[in-house]
Order: structure tokens, then sequence, then C-alpha cells
């Protein structure tokens, strides 16, 4: 297994997953021609992260997540970017609200465009919503990788807390422009 998949298994970004095997603490890691291979043990087939001696206690997944991610598109967000749209035509993408949502273990982030590289499935469960209320969502256990509008991965990703504070002011914008042309 690459730094990829050891870092999506783990938890942890790749830049952290290079530097844990800079420093000799991944069980069994050596490179071959090249790349990292790093070997996965035990019945969880998970990579073993050697703890280091100093400094505050590391963070990463010890167990194989259960519960894929899980991707849903948030259909208020796409009626509120439909009529921002028809009352400011000048807007660009960026100004709009991500609507698509990825919930991964206690995670919630939103995006414009989201790439999977790697085996999923499309879910419909009219009897068993998601807690969010979605009946309709795609499930993965790969990664997913963020896009913004203009197929930047670096600024795609947004906390549910940043999207919905887009979603507030877009209320407050509204209204306001609604006081003005009516008072």
């Amino acid at each position: 297994m690459g730094t990829r998949e050891a870092a999506f298994l783990l938890g942890i970004c790749c830049q952290r997953v290079r530097s844990l095997l800079a420093q000799g603490r991944i069980k069994g890691a050596f490179k071959k021609k090249g790349f990292w291979q790093i070997p996965v043990y035990g019945k969880r087939k998970m990579p073993i992260v050697i703890p280091g001696k100093r400094g505050p206690k590391g963070v990463w997944c010890h167990r194989r997540r259960e519960n894929p991610t899980k991707i849903h598109v948030n259909q208020h967000f796409i009626k509120a970017n439909g009529k921002m749209i028809k009352t400011y035509p000048e807007m660009t993408p960026e100004q709009l609200i991500p609507v698509i949502s990825l919930k991964q273990t206690n995670r919630n982030d939103m995006g414009y465009q989201m790439e999977i590289s790697g085996p999923c499935r499309i879910v419909y469960k009219p009897d068993e919503p998601l807690p969010c209320g979605a009946h309709l969502w795609i499930e993965t256990y790969e990664p997913v990788k963020f896009l913004d509008t203009k197929f930047n991965p670096c600024t795609a990703r947004l906390s549910y807390k940043d999207a919905e504070e887009m979603w507030l002011n877009y209320i407050a914008k509204t209204s306001r422009d609604t006081n003005l042309a009516t008072g």
C-alpha cells in the first residue's frame, strides 16, 4: 500500500504519513523503486504507527473505518443559488453556496465538485433517510478529493459551518434588498 492509502486508513494527510515514514515510525515500511510500500497488520489490515518518545500523543485512527463516506446534494442550497443567480446575474460561481456535502465520521464538509478515485455506490433509501434528511446519496470507502469551480483542489473544501454562514449572509442580503425595494 502507498502513502495515499495509508493516509486514508489512518485518517491523516499524506504529508503527515511521509513525515512519519522519514522518522521511521511506520512499522515495516520500505521503499521500492522510489515509492513507499507500507505493510498492513492484524485482522483489521491497518498500518502500525510507532508512537513518538516526546511531545503530545499523536492522533490517528487505530481501527479501519466501518461506516462509508456519504456524499449528497443539498436541495435547499441549490434553490438558494438559483434565486441568487436570478437576482444578481453578475455573480461568479465562487460566490455561490457550495451544494455538495461530504459526511465522513464526525466531519461534514461542503464543496462544488468532488472526485472519487475508486469504487462507490449510489444509495436510495426513502424509508431510512440520513440524519440530514437525504434520501439519495453516494457511499464510498475511497478518498474523496475536493475541487473548486476552477478545478483547484486547494481552496475547495468548506466546513459546514462556513457554508451555513454563506447561507445566512444570503438570507440577510435578500431580506435587506426586499426591505429597500418595499420601503
